[in-house]
């Protein structure tokens, strides 16, 4: 999910309005993002091996409304804005090669039909994919990064400032630009349980993928500093095929063309799997309609691939994820992001102090201390999502809007559908046990009978 064209938006905004400071801010959000990453680790060490893992972890800790508040406007709203915006910079790239020559909406369109494809075969495929081209591009960009920290690119190197601001009020709030360079981590939770050794792995995983995205964004910024102008940077709405032009020339056009439409496919190829396992972890423990459940014969929740698939093709068709747009979505998309952090956060100190003599396979270091900076520091981000006022008042209220639905849905599917307790948490074994499809039936029955019982004796009266 990090490995993102739409990264190369924020990374491009952050440079170009501090200059070389905006490595503090990458720094910085990434042990931020460290911190929400050791958080769910620990909450995965808890409950390991569960369908889409994330929103049983919340239900154990907080209850079940703010799980489906929080799970469903964090992972599916958000990622309903983010993946028209990654199919959006493909689109810009291959106008940019083609010269125009088609429609930008064909392209993302396309791309995402064939994804939609490509999840409803399995995890295994789609997994092979992501592998591949995982690989290609962190070799390529580490490579891009490093040629241009060094300035030993073919093209001439830029003579201007490196620091443009150093103040703190100016570089703090940019660490909200950089959030969106770490965000998706986690999504390696949901197919926890197809790894080898999920113990080490999912937690390793997370640290290494945001450890060595930091020192290529960190890189990126150094040769941004040596081949693109800080002003051309901000302007252009494909910053890194800017960068790669000036860099390299011709050759660096094609190399970044082929590495952007790889991260486009990678992104959305993540975001259509990786969701669909949440989603259908969600339904298994009835915190979304039953559906959400249903599979095909190559084991794939095919009605949320679909479901997600075609959201994104309606904005993708409409334009609504074309030009300035993109940042506006990639910034509305960090905001419920950024909340669903902060609630793993407090989840962990919730059951920390609950269930203090749990076994755990890994456990954060330090409690509270990096949950307490993990919450203070993503709300600050939250308060800062955008540099402008009017941009961020805008991203407020279409956010206070949807979670406003949310709530109302959570209230409404929590009292009338499971009739159970709104925020009352719901115990550890017994979230572990809805794995087993006999839950619900033995549920079902016992809640018959009770109602049967209850009308005999009315009855009787």
């Amino acid at each position: 999910m990090i490995i993102a064209t739409s990264c190369f938006i924020s990374l491009a905004s952050g440079a170009s309005a501090v200059g070389l400071p905006f490595i503090i801010a990458i720094i910085i959000v990434c042990l931020l993002n460290m911190m929400a990453a050791a958080s769910v680790a620990e909450l995965n060490a808890i409950m390991p091996n569960l369908t889409g893992g994330l929103a049983q972890y919340m239900l154990a800790g907080l209850g079940p409304l703010i799980t489906i508040v929080t799970m469903t406007g964090g992972y599916i709203i958000s990622n309903i804005f983010a993946s028209p915006a990654e199919g959006a910079m493909f689109a810009n790239v291959m106008c940019e090669f083609t010269g125009h020559t088609v429609p930008p909406a064909v392209y993302s369109v396309s791309l995402t039909i064939v994804l939609i494809i490509v999840n409803l075969r399995g995890v295994n495929m789609s997994a092979a994919l992501q592998s591949v081209i995982a690989a290609f591009m962190v070799a390529s960009l580490f490579i891009l990064g490093i040629i241009g920290a060094l300035g030993q690119g073919s093209g001439e190197t830029v003579q201007q400032q490196g620091v443009l601001s150093s103040k703190i009020g100016d570089v703090l709030p940019l660490t909200a630009t950089a959030f969106w360079l770490f965000i998706g981590s986690e999504f390696i939770v949901p197919l926890g349980k197809n790894m080898k050794n999920p113990k080490r792995n999912v937690p390793l995983s997370m640290f290494l993928c945001l450890g060595v995205m930091c020192a290529i964004q960190v890189l990126m910024v150094i040769g941004f500093r040596h081949y693109t102008p800080w002003g051309e940077l901000a302007r252009s709405a494909s910053p890194h095929i800017l960068y790669a032009v000036n860099m390299l020339g011709d050759f660096g056009r094609y190399w970044i063309i082929v590495v952007a439409i790889l991260a486009a496919v990678s992104t959305q190829n993540s975001i259509i799997g990786c969701v669909s396992e949440i989603c259908c972890g969600m339904a298994k423990i009835e915190l979304l309609p039953a559906v959400f459940q249903k599979k095909n014969k190559y084991d794939a929740p095919y009605v949320v691939i679909l479901l997600m698939g075609g959201f994104t093709i309606l904005i993708e068709a409409t334009g609504l994820s074309e030009g300035s747009a993109v940042q506006f979505l990639i910034l509305t998309s960090s905001l419920f992001w950024m909340l669903t952090y902060v609630v793993y956060h407090i989840d962990v100190i919730v059951l920390r102090r609950r269930m203090k003599k749990v076994p755990r396979s890994f456990k954060t270091p330090f409690f509270p201390v990096l949950q307490i900076i993990g919450i203070v520091g993503t709300i600050y981000m939250m308060y800062h999502i955008s540099t402008d006022p009017t941009q961020r008042m805008q991203i407020f209220i279409l956010s206070l809007a949807i979670f406003a639905f949310l709530v109302v849905y959570a209230l409404v599917w929590v009292k009338w559908r499971l009739k159970i307790p709104i925020l009352k948490s719901v115990g550890v074994r017994q979230v572990m046990s809805m794995e087993n499809p006999m839950y619900y039936h033995v549920r079902h029955n016992t809640e018959h009978q009770k109602k049967e019982k209850k009308s005999e004796t009315h009855l009787a009266n």
